[in-house]
């Protein structure tokens, strides 16, 4: 299903490399419940797993995913249920 990478990404201005502290290949408690907007390899991790979730699988639903991680009302949400919820209840506008 979602097998997107950064190539697929509409916006090109993410951080290539992880923040201070934080490692790409653990995915422990934080991991599950934050998401960092401003990685590359966190957005392209829950664009996939939203489009697995709710079973899509062309790369425009990916790239709507992406965009609305943007939107203005959750800027400050870093929260990975809130921005989940908050995408599927914006999806449709």
């Amino acid at each position: 299903m979602g097998n997107f990478t950064n190539a697929d990404l509409v916006y090109d201005d993410y951080s290539p490399t992880v923040d201070g502290g934080d490692n790409p290949k653990y995915i422990g408690v934080l991991d599950r419940k934050k998401v960092d907007k401003t990685e590359e390899y966190e957005v392209v991790y829950f664009c996939n797993q939203f489009l697995n979730k709710h079973k899509l699988t062309n790369k425009t639903s990916f790239q709507k995913v992406e965009k609305l991680l943007r939107d203005e009302e959750i800027t400050d949400v870093d929260d990975r249920e809130e921005l989940i919820k908050w995408i599927e209840k914006n999806w449709n506008k």
